[in-house]
Order: C-alpha cells, then structure tokens, then sequence
C-alpha cells in the first residue's frame, strides 16, 4: 500500500438491520485507512434512511448476534458518525465522509451494484485497494489490518479471502477464502481446506488492489445474482496457475462471521433459478465437458428436489435450466 486507503464496498438491499451491524464492527477496525461506500439496491424498506437516522444516534442496531460475538456491535460506536446520504444522481457532490450511502435507483443485482461502486471508488486518487464485503458479515477487529498486511508482503498482488464462519456457530468455519469447483469436470462448488485448493474466491469478502481491480474489470452483470465471483476470479487463477506452476493463486487473511444467503434465503424459488441458471451458464463458458457434465449434475438436483416434495426449489431448478437453455440473463423476467 502507498499511503492510500481501502474503500470497503457494501452492497444493501432490503436489508438494513444487517448492514448497521455490519458497519458497527467495520467502525472497531484497528486499521483506520479506509472509506465504506454503501450502495442501497433500489430498496423498499427506506434502508438509506435508516442507515442516516443510525448514523445520527436516532437508531440503534437492533441484532440477534450470538453471545460470542456481541462485542462486534455492542456497545455501539460513538454517534454522529460521518456519513453523507446521496441519490444515486448526485454522487458528484461526494464529500470525503467516512461513510456514503447512496440510493440507487433501482436494484442492479449483485454484480450491477458492486460494479457501480467499483467504478465511483476507482475513480478517486486516494483508493489503493478495494474491498468487496457482504451486508450479513461482522468482521473481527483486525481484519482489515492482516489483509493489508498480507497484501503489503505479496509480490505477486493476489486477490485476497477471508476466513469467513459461520455467524450463528462461531466456531464453525464455513468459507477457507474460497470454494473449489466440484470433482472432476464439475462445477459446483465444494469446501476448501487449504487456499492452496481453492479455485475462485466468493464475493463475501473479496479484497483486490487498485491495479488488480481495474485488469480483472467488473462482475458480469448478467448473472444479476450468483456465480459472478465463480466467473471473475475462476479465470484469473487459471491464467495465474499456467505461469506460476507452484503458488497458489489467492491469499486468505483475516475472519469475519457471515449468516449465509440471508438475501436468497427469502425466496427459494428464486435461489434455485438464479444458481440453476447462473452455474450452467458459468460451466458452458469454462468449456463444453464443465458444462455438460453440471448439467448432468442439475438433473440430478433436480430429481432430488422433486423426491424429497420441495416443490419452489424443483420449480426454479427446472425454470433455471429453461432459461439457460434460452441463452436468457439478467433479472427474472
């Protein structure tokens, strides 16, 4: 790092008590070189207001952490925090305020909205690296501190994970930085050990410097929900493992707690389409044998769903596989 700072990118639809709780532990960080952008996805619930009526005392996190990890949010960090709220329209009057949040003024999806952000955060002289972190995290006090740490230490200028757990067993790990695609041909993801295993990084907390972020470009804002990490860093460790033979292609520094899918999880019909549809698409354009063989695997998840009577998640497997099959991307119609 050069004396910039880490602009920490957060994406927020309908989902405002989790983002307050995520930036009350981002606000305990040991590292203080950064900005938090917020970006609200074209919300219902008035998130944007809540998050400024937060950062002025008037709310209070309200949260169901378990009791290990309650001193992420409790007691609450020193109020008025500086924070600017803009439409999305008016991010040319940005102050240098420590926290912005911008209404959008639609939902873009996961990818349209953190590219959206990526772009702003490029844009401005003093971002030497970005971070890309899910509104259903809290992170640990230091790690900010041992990813810019690990970066500083890594001539190669890695994409770097996080060790993420599970927010409602603690000790539990769920994430080592990344997943590795499914035996053989497959891809579907699977657990990974070691960050020498992993082959793409998820998007829960995925830290890359400024040059790295401007070569990799943005997430493919087709998808519009799942995969977009699979797609963006999968290629990268493919290119990095052909000239590098030995090193692995990320690092993992860091913990942070993240109650998972807690967007998804709301509709499991549209969990199974997007990851249905988004995966196959991902697959094909690995190549012919990925693709045909996670269709093979599709068939069969959608054969389990149909004999255990899940009857949203067999619908929007089989809505999922029909659009794939249709060339169609972007939100569902």
């Amino acid at each position: 790092m050069s004396g910039g700072i880490t602009y920490i990118l957060v994406l927020n639809w309908n989902g405002w008590r989790d983002t307050l709780a995520c930036l009350e532990s981002l606000l305990r960080s040991g590292d203080t070189a950064f900005r938090i952008i917020v970006w609200d996805n074209g919300s219902s619930d008035d998130s944007a207001a809540c998050i400024a009526a937060w950062a002025r005392g008037e709310r209070e996190v309200s949260h169901d952490l378990p009791v290990e990890l309650r001193d992420r949010v409790l007691p609450p960090v020193a109020k008025p925090v500086d924070l600017q709220l803009l439409d999305e329209r008016e991010l040319a009057d940005a102050t240098a305020s420590r926290i912005l949040v911008v209404r959008g003024a639609r939902n873009l999806g996961y990818a349209g909205g953190n590219n959206a952000m990526m772009r702003w955060a490029l844009g401005r002289n003093d971002c030497d690296a970005i971070w890309i972190l899910n509104n259903d995290v809290v992170v640990a006090d230091d790690t900010l501190a041992s990813i810019r740490a690990a970066h500083a230490g890594d001539d190669l200028d890695r994409p770097i994970g996080s060790w993420i757990y599970h927010m409602d067993t603690p000790s539990q790990l769920q994430v080592c930085g990344g997943q590795r695609l499914g035996i053989g041909t497959l891809v579907s993801p699977r657990h990974a050990k070691r960050p020498q295993d992993i082959d793409f990084l998820v998007g829960a907390s995925l830290f890359l410097s400024r040059a790295r972020a401007q070569a990799l470009g943005g997430f493919n804002e087709g998808y519009f929900l799942n995969a977009e990490d699979l797609e963006l860093t999968y290629g990268y460790a493919l290119r990095f493992r052909r000239q590098y033979k030995t090193a692995a292609p990320f690092l993992v520094a860091g913990r942070l707690w993240h109650r998972e899918s807690t967007t998804q999880s709301r509709n499991r019909y549209l969990h199974a389409y997007y990851y249905t549809r988004n995966v196959l698409h991902a697959a094909h354009r690995i190549g012919p044998l990925h693709g045909w063989t996670t269709y093979a695997h599709t068939l069969a998840r959608l054969a389990l769903a149909t004999l255990r009577g899940r009857g949203e998640a067999r619908r929007g497997i089989r809505q999922g596989m029909r659009a794939w099959r249709a060339g169609e991307l972007g939100p569902h119609p």
